[in-house]
């Protein structure tokens, strides 16, 4: 959530950083500040027509005396060059501000161009720009945009299903990943692969459920100079047949030198079941009740081990899969923390999903009312009325069939991040409705507190460019998508959240009234901060990220226990927010699975314990949120080409 080091910057958001200083004084305060980079210049690599660099050109300006540094205007031209982060404010002493730029060629010609900051009392910060567009041969054709899996058993795995990927153009691309989340995986491909003119790559896929059901993702290929690529995927699932074991076969990644936790389940068997395992990695045991614990040994190889589970069930019926595991490295994150329990107690924190009508000191789980995940049918009904009632709209608001309408992000950096990946999953897949614009309007360092004031800076970056470069405006966003908290929050629970839920509140209403058409906004919170516990200032820790669930449980409790201060309803009276709902709930207690099977794993964050790894921790959130929008009543109406 808050950048310390240049390298952070690097890691999280993809930033490229020239790393050197200069100081400019004032001759009234004598204050002082150092820019990166101190050349004043920025050259962005070559870049294709059309698509957007895939690092951020990093501004960071540095306020290294005792007077306040006015940061007081931004400005970006031409129109190729588009801020990615960043926003005006007034920046204490001793602390730093960062801006991203990301470079987006609409011709084969080279570009030149000027970020300015303007500073109150000082002379303006002028960095010039330039990148050159460039033309590609390359045509990525795959033979179906789509594939569906019907009727798979759960706990196996469905036939594999191919789809192929052909260069059709006249010069080569690189494949940078090739990627899905489960219950599905797909091989066949990966990084680095070249495939010139007329070369075709086949892509296995298979779906592997652990709950009836129906499931959504999508197989994301992204290459050097093609915008990304997308097969979507759907399958259905049906009660198993006999005895089977529901794990995905591919296993929460492990740390060398860490402890580690993962939790065998079964279905169709009679009576109860016995667990054994043969060639397990070293260091762990597998109980008979089915829970593979213990600890890699530090000197253990890093890679992926392959080894068999039994389930046998009581009437001697038995079942053997092959499951996979890989060992990484350490990411200096307090790794052995695979589970954290309430304070001062020898109990595991529960997912509020999972509480139920229990309590955490006092407070009842549940997403909704009365310990409950499903939201009543009465807000529900609402919801999917204003769903059905989203059109496309012009520039000024106004019905129009050519028209767009928008998603927007509010949120910090583990927001940002997540969301930019969701955007690159959501980018080629064609069962998204083509009206559709996804706006990422987070902004990392920021806090609830910071959207939560209606005269914060950060909205005049969000109306003046976070929109504008999306190709939309304040009149055409329509739903807002909300994951943010306050850092290094203070306290005992319930006061500790009394702060954030009283923000929430605000946010909203800044939603209703900044954003004229804006309907419905989706909360989602914190995945599990365990791993930071035991570091450095950590922004976020255990038990405040698990607490900060509370805050939007009670947020989505006011508004459908009537606060005028949420309504949403004219018939109600004066309408002050959008109507509300959860979107994900991803807190999982690390490598304790929830009773939908989700967990965190260490390998799914960085250094800091806090922000999600890139890519695959990243790849996994978005996939979560992706899934929510695609599969929801309240959203697939307009998400979705087809409901």
């Amino acid at each position: 959530m808050y950048f310390r080091l240049l390298r952070d910057l690097t890691i999280r958001c993809g930033f490229l950083l020239i790393s050197l200083a200069v100081c400019a004084a004032n001759s009234l305060a004598a204050p002082c500040y150092t820019i990166t980079p101190s050349s004043q210049s920025i050259h962005f690599a070559n870049q294709a027509v059309g698509t957007t660099s895939p690092l951020m050109a990093g501004v960071i300006i540095n306020n290294n005396c005792t007077t306040t540094l006015q940061i007081s205007s931004i400005a970006l031209t031409p129109s190729e060059f588009q801020l990615g982060m960043g926003y005006t404010w007034n920046l204490p002493p001793q602390q730093k501000l960062e801006y991203g730029i990301n470079f987006k060629p609409d011709s084969a010609q080279t570009f030149t161009g000027s970020f300015t900051l303007g500073i109150t009392g000082q002379s303006p910060v002028v960095i010039s720009l330039s990148g050159t567009g460039i033309t590609t041969g390359a045509i990525g054709t795959l033979t179906s945009p789509s594939l569906s899996f019907v009727n798979v058993p759960v706990g196996q795995q469905s036939n594999t299903q191919t789809v192929t990927l052909t260069n059709t153009g006249t010069t080569s691309m690189t494949i940078l990943s090739i990627y899905t989340e489960p219950p599905f995986s797909v091989s066949g491909g990966k990084g680095g692969t070249v495939l010139s003119a007329g070369q075709s790559l086949p892509l296995k896929v298979i779906f592997s459920p652990s709950a009836v059901g129906t499931y959504t993702g999508d197989v994301v290929i992204t290459s050097d100079v093609l915008n990304p690529m997308a097969v979507a995927l759907t399958g259905t699932s049906v009660a198993a047949t006999g005895l089977a074991i529901t794990n995905f076969p591919t296993l929460p990644g492990a740390t060398q030198g860490a402890a580690y936790s993962a939790t065998f389940s079964s279905v169709g068997g009679t009576g109860g079941v016995t667990w054994t395992a043969a060639n397990l990695p070293t260091g762990l045991t597998l109980s008979s009740s089915g829970v593979l614990s213990g600890s890699i040994p530090s000197t253990l190889t890093l890679g992926t081990y392959k080894f068999k589970i039994t389930a046998t069930d009581s009437a001697s019926n038995a079942i053997t899969d092959q499951f996979n595991m890989t060992i990484a490295a350490p990411t200096q994150a307090d790794c052995n923390n695979i589970s954290w329990n309430i304070n001062g107690t020898q109990n595991p924190l529960v997912p509020i999903t999972d509480l139920g009508t229990g309590t955490y000191l006092g407070a009842e789980g549940g997403l909704y009312l009365n310990g409950s995940n499903i939201m009543p049918a009465s807000h529900d009904s609402d919801g999917v009325n204003l769903a059905d009632a989203i059109q496309p709209l012009d520039a000024n608001g106004n019905p129009d069939p050519n028209g767009s309408y928008a998603l927007l992000s509010l949120g910090l950096s583990i927001t940002f991040e997540n969301f930019g990946y969701l955007k690159q999953q959501a980018f080629g897949d064609t069962t998204l409705n083509p009206h559709l614009v996804l706006v990422n309007g987070a902004n990392p360092n920021l806090t609830a507190g910071r959207y939560a004031n209606p005269s914060d800076p950060i909205w005049n970056t969000e109306m003046n460019y976070f929109l504008p470069q999306a190709g939309v405006t304040a009149n055409q966003v329509v739903a807002a998508w909300v994951m943010v908290i306050d850092g290094f929050p203070t306290g005992t629970f319930p006061g500790d959240m009394s702060k954030l839920e009283s923000e929430y509140i605000s946010i909203v209403q800044n939603l209703h009234n900044k954003f004229p058409n804006l309907k419905m906004a989706f909360f989602s919170t914190r995945e599990y901060a365990g791993y930071a516990n035991g570091l450095k200032q950590p922004d976020d820790p255990e038990t405040f990220a698990y607490e900060t669930g509370f805050a939007v449980q009670y947020l989505m409790q006011q508004q459908l226990n009537g606060n005028p201060a949420l309504n949403y309803n004219p018939a109600n009276g004066p309408v002050m927010a959008p109507w509300l709902s959860w979107a994900t709930y991803d807190w999982a207690n690390g490598l304790i699975p929830r009773s939908d099977g989700l967990s965190w794993s260490c390998q799914d964050f960085l250094y800091d314990g806090i922000h999600n790894s890139l890519p695959s921790g990243r790849e996994k959130n978005a996939a979560l949120l992706l899934n929510y929008f695609k599969t929801a009543d309240v959203t697939s109406p307009w998400f979705l080409a087809v409901p």
